[in-house]
């Protein structure tokens, strides 16, 4: 049987995984924000970058898990196991944003400031572009604690705009 796309869009789990890269996309909005701000320049790449503020794969995750549970409260009284499996994955993602990810920014900045490879030998073993590693990669602590914040604000818009 196929839905309407009616009663598509009106199930929770629709609502929260529209809500979840709604926040993403807001995330990256300000990033661009915050970039402009910080940098007096207008870079849009910032969008597809990793690093930056406010942490998108924190927003994401989190505002997955508050939806998902505002959602399950709401309906059932009780939080469901997709809930608690959803909460473990945020928190690896969160520390691999924070801890593995910014300690390998750290070791991208060391490495491009010692290298001497010819730039033939670094595009051999895939370097980077322009002969450089990629040192954005990971996120200080304020800028996860703000996507975790911007995160739950925006998943209790989205659960106040859908029930």
């Amino acid at each position: 049987m196929f839905l309407s796309f009616q009663s598509f869009i009106t199930s929770r789990p629709v609502q929260t995984i529209i809500i979840s890269f709604l926040t993403m996309l807001l995330a990256q909005v300000v990033k661009i924000l915050t970039y402009f701000i910080k940098h007096r320049k207008l870079d849009l790449s910032v969008v597809v970058s990793t690093g930056g503020f406010p942490s998108s794969h924190s927003a994401f995750c989190i505002s997955l898990c508050v939806s998902m549970g505002l959602f399950q409260w709401h309906e059932n009284g009780s939080l469901e196991w997709s809930f608690v499996v959803a909460c473990v994955f945020a928190a690896i993602i969160i520390h691999d944003a924070m801890g593995v990810r910014l300690e390998a920014s750290k070791h991208a900045k060391i490495l491009n400031r010692i290298a001497v490879l010819t730039d033939e030998e670094k595009e051999e073993i895939g370097y980077g572009k322009n002969g450089q590693l990629k040192e954005l990669l990971g996120h200080k602590f304020s800028e996860v604690v703000a996507g975790i914040v911007f995160g739950v604000i925006c998943a209790v818009i989205g659960f106040f705009i859908c029930i």
